[in-house]
């Protein structure tokens, strides 16, 4: 099944050609959904051969110009195309009364429904509820209401032997317990799942940061997590200024990887100011032994 991530746009708050702003495509199970909608945001669906008109859902992290001044075009642009299925949009409190005020302004008629879910600031909460997944916000430390997301993959079935339960007579409710991965008691013996079935892959997740300092939800949220997309705003040597514009160098996005024991680390919204992406790299390595950096265009499947 797929769990596929596009990086639409990793830059800060300014886009150049080579890196825009905030803005990724979701392809968990078939399921499409955008996180963020910085400006630009169609071009680089487009340019990255993505269908945005069969989107299930948008999420927006904060009411920061670079994460969701994208998103009344993209979705005008949807009307436009003749879209019908209504979308989802989970966000912060303002996101329902700035689009609808922008559309008045614009005189844009939407040709499908917009649903506009408010996410709290104050907690963790489950979005959306999935058959084999769901998605899940993470309150964050930015200079205003902020969330991440987690993506995740609900825990998989272990894959029971057949044959061997037929032999051994194993009734339905001994076979359920293997297969939810249980030890169960069955005329005297105490059966182990991994004698009776083939382990299943590890439930895969995926964990957006949006712009924040390090903090002690995210770092709970982050837990196990297959890929961890944290803001990079500033190197070590600019720490001060991370702190005082509620942004993460480079160093503290690895620590907190490192402490969340996240697979691999991704370092995104890249700042204009260093030249050498190489060096923020290095200083992340100190930290955490599997990071990349985010790239305009990137595929990455977990």
């Amino acid at each position: 099944m797929t769990f596929d991530v596009v990086f639409l746009g990793t830059g800060a708050a300014v886009p150049v050609p080579s890196r825009g702003t905030t803005s990724q495509f979701l392809d968990i199970h078939g399921h499409t959904y955008l996180i963020d909608a910085g400006e630009g945001v169609q071009l680089a669906l487009r340019n990255s051969k993505r269908r945005f008109q069969k989107l299930k859902g948008i999420f927006i992290s904060h009411m920061h110009g670079d994460h969701v001044l994208g998103l009344p075009g993209l979705l005008s642009t949807m009307s436009l195309l003749g879209r019908q299925e209504a979308i989802d949009i989970w966000g912060p409190q303002k996101l329902e009364a700035w689009l609808r005020h922008t559309w008045g302004s614009i005189q844009a008629h939407m040709s499908f429904e917009v649903n506009v879910h408010e996410w709290s600031p104050h907690e963790v909460q489950t979005l959306h509820e999935a058959d084999h997944y769901r998605l899940r916000s993470i309150p964050v430390k930015h200079r205003i209401p902020c969330c991440g997301l987690r993506v995740e993959e609900h825990s998989l079935p272990w894959k029971l032997n057949g044959q061997k339960a037929q032999d051994a007579g194993l009734p339905f409710h001994v076979r359920q317990a293997l297969k939810r991965g249980e030890s169960i008691g069955f005329e005297g013996r105490d059966l182990k799942p991994e004698l009776w079935c083939t382990q299943p892959r590890k439930a895969r997740s995926y964990v957006y940061s949006s712009d924040t300092r390090p903090c002690e939800s995210l770092r709970i949220a982050a837990q196990g997590a297959t890929l961890l997309y944290h803001d990079a705003t500033f190197n070590e040597a600019d720490a001060e200024r991370a702190k005082s514009t509620h942004h993460s160098t480079t160093t503290e996005a690895a620590r907190l990887a490192r402490q969340a024991e996240v697979e691999t680390l991704m370092l995104g919204h890249l700042s204009l100011r260093y030249k050498n992406l190489d060096a923020l790299r290095e200083e992340a390595l100190r930290e955490h032994p599997n990071v990349v950096l985010a790239k305009d265009g990137l595929l990455w499947r977990l």
